[in-house]
C-alpha cells in the first residue's frame, strides 16, 4: 500500500450505527435503553482494525435477551454482514451492554433486535478491477467475480484481499463457511493467479484493497 493509502487508512473515519430496533416490524419489542447503566458501552462498537485494513462493510443483525444481572445473554447472528471479523465484533459490542437488574424482559425472556450497520464515512474508494483472462484455467474453478460479496456456500468462496504493486493479491482471507480447507487452499491458489488494475476513468480515490467470490464449476 502506498503512502497516500496507508494514510488515508489511518486518518479514515469510520462508524459503526447501533440500532437496536433495527428494520423490526411492528409489534417487535424494543430494548428499555432507558435501563442501560451505562449507555456509551452499549452504542459505539469498535471496529476491528483488520477489517479497515481491507475496507469491509456490511449489516450485521443479531438478537439478544437480557438476564436477571442486568447482562446481555445468549446474543446470536440472525443476519450475517457476510463478513465473520464484524460479525464477532458486534457479538463482542452488544455482550458489553448492561441493563439494570431485575427487569420485567428478563423474567419474560424477551428477544430484542439488534442492527449494526458497518460502513465508512465519505465516497466508496475504487476498487481495482479483475483483468480479462487473467486467471489460470482450471478444471475446479470457473472464474472469480469481483465485488461479490454473497457468503461462501457450494457454488464458491468469499476472500478478501490486498494487491501487491503488480496488481497480484496478497495477505488473502477467505470466509470458509464451513467449507473442506483443501478446497478453501485451492481456492485462494487461484486467486493469486488473476491480476487486477484500476480504471484508468475512475475519479474515485483508489485503493489497494478487493474482495469477490471464487466461484466454483
Amino acid at each position: 500500500m502506498n503512502k497516500k493509502l496507508l494514510a488515508l487508512a489511518a486518518v479514515a473515519v469510520v462508524f459503526a450505527v447501533l440500532n437496536l430496533v433495527g428494520r423490526a416490524q411492528s409489534g417487535t419489542p424494543k430494548a428499555p435503553l432507558q435501563a442501560l447503566v451505562s449507555p456509551a458501552n452499549c452504542t459505539q462498537p469498535q471496529w476491528p482494525a483488520e477489517a479497515r485494513r481491507y475496507e469491509i462493510e456490511g449489516v450485521t443483525t443479531l438478537r439478544f435477551e437480557i438476564g436477571a444481572d442486568g447482562k446481555v445473554v445468549r446474543p446470536a447472528i440472525t443476519g450475517s454482514s457476510g463478513w465473520r471479523i464484524l460479525d464477532e465484533a458486534a457479538i463482542r459490542s452488544v455482550s458489553q451492554c448492561i441493563f439494570q437488574t431485575n427487569l420485567d424482559a428478563a423474567r419474560d425472556g424477551t428477544v430484542f433486535p439488534l442492527q449494526y450497520v458497518w460502513k465508512f464515512s465519505g465516497p466508496p474508494a475504487a476498487r481495482p478491477l479483475l483483468v480479462a483472462n487473467s486467471c489460470r484455467p482450471s478444471e475446479r474453478f470457473a472464474d472469480f467475480r469481483e465485488a461479490d460479496p454473497r457468503p461462501s456456500g457450494k457454488d464458491g468462496i468469499l476472500l478478501r484481499f490486498l494487491l501487491n504493486a503488480e496488481g497480484a493479491p496478497v495477505r488473502v482471507v477467505a470466509e470458509a463457511a464451513g467449507q473442506p480447507q483443501e478446497l478453501v487452499t485451492q481456492a485462494m491458489d487461484y486467486l493469486q493467479s488473476c491480476r487486477f488494475a484500476h480504471d484508468p476513468k475512475a475519479t474515485a480515490e483508489g485503493t489497494d484493497t478487493a474482495f469477490g467470490r471464487v466461484v466454483l464449476r
